[in-house]
């Protein structure tokens, strides 16, 4: 048989599967991170951090409604507070109906999310304008799915740079974009407050995959049907299908990394003393209407990426130097009484 062949029928169908796993797997450490850095606000910002908790619930139920309603087993019952949610079946469906359901509440909230911003990304034109790279080896459909995520991923970040933030419907779509950063996933659930880290939803997984393995080599039997049917017919399609969740998992990485940058302005917050606790949160929104002033009298055609990216240029750096002159004045009161203790201590001695 012909290796080439071989590399077309059995290892070809593989390239896209790994890169997105791959992805997949950068956006649950991202969001492993995310909570980590969301527990040293807990005590300071408890009504944030119960809010996100409680998108992160509400996007959970709802991928479990989904796996529901694309089943036909229904939903009988949805309820939701900001510690847990309860999705109850309409039907009792066994086999593989169930199964679907339950891939759903395991991975449709890493995807559900960034979906509600490709809805729109879709109806904004520039941003989908892709096109597969033909190619049916193992290198050519890895190569063909990284191109289409590079391209999807250009015309994302083109976007973001150049959204305009004193339009309220740009501020909105950064908004939403910050609100699927922050409830990708839940910290905890129930009243119990048990915590939700990347070993439980790998664990889920893992129960998805041991419980059923055929019905995980069925999904794989399909698509290596796709795949080869996408070959014998020369359409590209068989890449650009994995390359859609691969979007998907980019999206959530921007949407987490926005969401890092607001965690981040708010630890910085609860270093500072009094009224310079706000300036981290100040700093951009002044910064940016002022470099939105200055490009009144200096016209530029990036005069909003521009102004967006300097804003959080100088925000970080305004936050630094803020801890670091706090630092310096602790560091120096610290002397200051060290010094007086020991004078205090002197003259003790001498008497």
């Amino acid at each position: 048989m012909d290796y080439s062949l071989v590399d077309v029928l059995v290892f070809a169908p593989l390239a896209p599967l790994l890169g997105l796993i791959l992805f997949w797997f950068i956006q649950l450490l991202m969001i492993e991170s995310l909570k980590y850095n969301m527990s040293k606000i807990w005590e300071n910002h408890r009504a944030f951090c119960r809010f996100s908790n409680f998108i992160g619930i509400l996007f959970q139920a709802i991928a479990h409604a989904t796996g529901y309603t694309i089943t036909g087993i229904g939903v009988s019952e949805f309820s939701l507070s900001v510690s847990e949610s309860k999705v109850s079946p309409k039907k009792e469906k066994k086999g593989f109906p169930e199964w679907i359901a339950n891939a759903f509440l395991a991975l449709g909230p890493f995807f559900i999310p960034p979906f509600i911003i490709f809805c729109i990304l879709f109806l904004i034109p520039g941003v989908l304008n892709v096109s597969p790279v033909p190619g049916y080896t193992f290198s050519q459909m890895l190569i063909s799915f990284g191109s289409l995520l590079f391209q999807f991923g250009t015309g994302f970040l083109i976007l973001l740079t150049n959204l305009d933030l004193l339009n309220p419907f740009h501020l909105s779509f950064a908004l939403l974009i910050l609100l699927v950063g922050l409830g990708i996933r839940p910290s905890y659930i129930g009243e119990e407050k048990k915590k939700i880290g990347m070993l439980y939803d790998l664990h889920l997984i893992k129960k998805l995959i041991v419980e059923h393995p055929l019905y995980v080599l069925i999904t794989l039997a399909v698509l290596y049907l796709i795949s080869v049917i996408m070959f014998l017919l020369k359409i590209p399609f068989y890449a650009l299908l994995f390359a859609f969740f691969g979007w998907l998992a980019l999206i959530a990485i921007v949407a987490i990394l926005l969401a890092h940058f607001v965690v981040f302005l708010l630890i910085i917050s609860d270093r500072l003393p009094s009224f310079k606790r706000f300036l981290p949160f100040l700093i951009p929104v002044v910064s940016y209407i002022a470099l939105r002033i200055l490009f009144l009298a200096f016209p530029s055609d990036f005069v909003y990426s521009i102004s967006l990216l300097l804003s959080i240029l100088i925000t970080i750096a305004s936050c630094f130097v803020l801890i670091k002159l706090e630092t310096n004045k602790l560091k120096k009161l610290s002397e200051i009484k060290q010094e007086e203790e020991e004078d205090g201590k002197g003259r003790g001695d001498t008497s």
